[in-house]
């Protein structure tokens, strides 16, 4: 026979003090700050690819049609700007999902204590340091595609 102190919850576990509109709220909250997570998540790496395949688009124009030196310039030019925005973009992304991942820890510590320690300062900490060596490296990548589509437009904007 079960303990009656345990009560429904079980050993150990501390439920929240919530009223149950208010956890109701909570978890609707905290599942639109985990999708937010995601979408931007999802954002960041489609911006990544859109960013490589203009690089690829701004290398193939002077491949594909006859273009002044003047104009393989201004090409590097839109390289350029087009790799700063997207880095912009990529740490707005970055800034989004700290937001929403903060707020998921300020409304999951108002959970039972069992929510409290699987999702606990150390889980995020963690977390956060992963989304920003991923981050780093979408920058690495949108780096590295700019340096090769100047490299190989170089001779289109080098010629005399």
């Amino acid at each position: 026979m079960a303990d009656e102190s345990e009560g429904k919850s079980g050993p150990g576990v501390t439920p929240s003090e919530l009223d149950e509109s208010t956890h109701a709220e909570l978890r609707v909250l905290y599942q639109d700050s985990g999708m937010s997570v995601r979408f931007a998540r999802e954002r960041q790496w489609k911006l990544v690819g859109g960013t490589l395949l203009l690089f690829a688009a701004t290398v193939a124009v002077p491949e594909l049609v006859d273009i002044s030196t003047f104009a393989a310039k201004g090409l590097v030019l839109a390289s350029f700007l087009i790799g700063a925005g997207a880095i912009y973009l990529l740490i707005v992304y970055q800034v989004w999902q700290n937001t929403e991942l903060h707020r998921m820890q300020e409304i999951g510590a108002r959970f039972s204590n069992i929510f409290v320690q699987l999702g606990g300062a150390e889980a995020a900490r963690e977390g956060r340091l992963h989304s920003y060596i991923v981050l780093f490296f979408m920058i690495a990548l949108i780096v590295l595609g700019n340096t090769l589509a100047v490299l190989l437009m170089a001779r289109h904007y080098l010629s005399s």
